[in-house]
């Protein structure tokens, strides 16, 4: 009596299957390729060297845009580091300047500090912005005061600074 269960195929089979599925699997690979052209394909050895290439290619390029997606976020945000804000301040006779350099991407930061210095009492005489490249150079001129003594206008000067700073 001949059993029903199935039965294990047989080696040619076997065989036969598994380059079926390994010619479906190149055909795939060699589908994927961007310079593959239909109904002419490479040898063996060839498809595969092209492939490793091309797979190797797109990994750069896929590196070269994170680089350049996080150069982009980094421009974006003082705090990562790419430019980092330099301040000076100076008084004479009731007058504060102040000169800033920062990113020029980042315009907030000439506000605010118009903004501060607003806030803290003085009027701003003149406020000048000069882009050089990927830097913002700020200048600016405030009347503070008329008549404060040297100690007054350290005093005020400081506070600036502070304000100042806590922005950049």
């Amino acid at each position: 009596e001949i059993s029903l269960c199935t039965a294990k195929p047989d080696r040619k089979t076997v065989e036969k299957n598994r380059r079926m599925r390994m010619k479906l699997l190149y055909a795939s690979l060699d589908s994927l390729l961007p310079c593959s052209k239909v109904g002419v394909s490479l040898p063996l050895p060839e498809l595969l060297d092209e492939s490793v290439n091309y797979i190797k290619d797109l990994q750069k390029k896929i590196d070269q845009t994170k680089e350049k997606v996080s150069q982009l976020a980094g421009d974006m945000r003082p705090e990562t580091g790419m430019i980092t804000p330099h301040m000076e301040l100076w008084g004479v006779d009731g007058r504060v300047g102040a000169a800033i350099i920062t990113s020029a991407r980042d315009w907030s930061v000439f506000c605010k500090i118009i903004e501060v210095i607003q806030e803290e009492g003085g009027e701003i005489l003149s406020a000048n912005v000069t882009i050089v490249g990927d830097k913002a150079y700020c200048i600016f001129h405030s009347l503070v005061g008329e008549d404060n003594s040297g100690s007054e206008m350290c005093m005020i000067s400081d506070k600036l600074r502070k304000r100042i700073e806590s922005i950049i």
